[in-house]
């Protein structure tokens, strides 16, 4: 299985290039409910589906629980960066199923590289790409209004029916239709200067009154279900925030604890050399001592 032209980041090599490079990928397999890597430890492969699924997770810190961020099907690659850089994992991945992958090392790769630098400039420009087009995004996603997004995508019959729901729930309409009906009873009633038209018990008039209620029903029916479309669309959009949120708080509660135990390691190393100053100290005044006893 051929996956290099698949994936970004290699799909401007040269059809040399790409052979020599499908030689580096080693086939793996993984039972259900095997992990592949945990969050935390050293980044030194990335990863092709050949078959399976693969569950990308974070743990949540202080509970046995952990929050589901993708699944990998057949066809999908993960940890692509770990290529370059090294890095601890940002994710825990998990096998769902039996799955088999094709697994690249980081040390051929750099290998393979360093003997190709025109590979290596045509893999940063991909990568710097991707780096271009996923700052739009978050820049659009940023600046989006779902209101404002939902308002451009309307035709003119939903806005039309979006009006017609609004003034069918106002005060203006409720007054008006009010006074329709009185004025129409009380023509018909009266029987002033005209022969009534709708005698009563109005026959003429329920039917109207059901004709406008056949019409209007579908009417704001629609005008919910955009409703309802737009809140799905605000949730989707708050619990993108909120992951982003708790990732970037529990990130930053790692490098903390990071930045914690270093500091006690430099502290513990500073005493350690202060006692060993004290005990170099005590043993020249011993010896200054001795030398001038004598």
């Amino acid at each position: 299985m051929d996956v290099t032209p698949k994936i970004s980041i290699f799909e401007r090599l040269t059809p040399s290039d790409q052979a020599v490079l499908l030689e580096l990928w080693e086939r793996r397999t993984l039972k259900e409910g095997d992990v592949l890597f945990f969050k935390g430890e050293p980044g030194s492969s990335m990863f092709v589906i050949e078959k399976g699924t693969v569950e990308i997770s974070v743990p949540l810190r202080g509970k046995n629980e952990k929050l589901h961020i993708s699944h990998m099907h057949a066809g999908d690659f993960f940890g692509e960066l770990s290529l370059i850089d090294g890095q601890p994992r940002t994710a825990t991945a998990t096998a769902t199923e039996d799955c088999v992958l094709l697994q690249m090392e980081r040390q051929e790769f750099i290998t393979f590289l360093l003997e190709r630098p025109i590979v290596a400039i045509a893999m940063m420009t991909e990568i710097a790409n991707r780096l271009r087009q996923t700052d739009e995004l978050v820049m659009s996603l940023a600046s989006k209004n779902v209101n404002v997004e939902m308002e451009e995508q309307l035709s003119v019959g939903d806005r039309l029916a979006d009006k017609i729901a609004e003034f069918g729930g106002s005060w203006t309409f409720l007054c008006a239709f009010g006074g329709f009906l009185v004025a129409w009873m009380a023509v018909n009633v009266l029987q002033l200067w005209i022969r009534p038209f709708d005698e009563y018990p109005f026959i003429f008039l329920n039917l109207i009154l059901s004709c406008l209620a056949a019409m209007q029903a579908p009417v704001i029916m629609m005008s919910q279900n955009r409703a309802q479309k737009k809140d799905r669309l605000k949730a989707d959009l708050d619990y993108q925030v909120n992951l982003k949120s708790e990732l970037m708080l529990q990130e930053l509660h790692d490098k903390l604890d990071e930045l914690r135990r270093t500091e006690i390691r430099e502290i513990q190393t500073t005493m350690q050399g202060v006692a060993i100053i004290e005990e170099r100290i005590k043993v020249l005044e011993n010896m200054l001592r001795s030398s001038s006893g004598r």
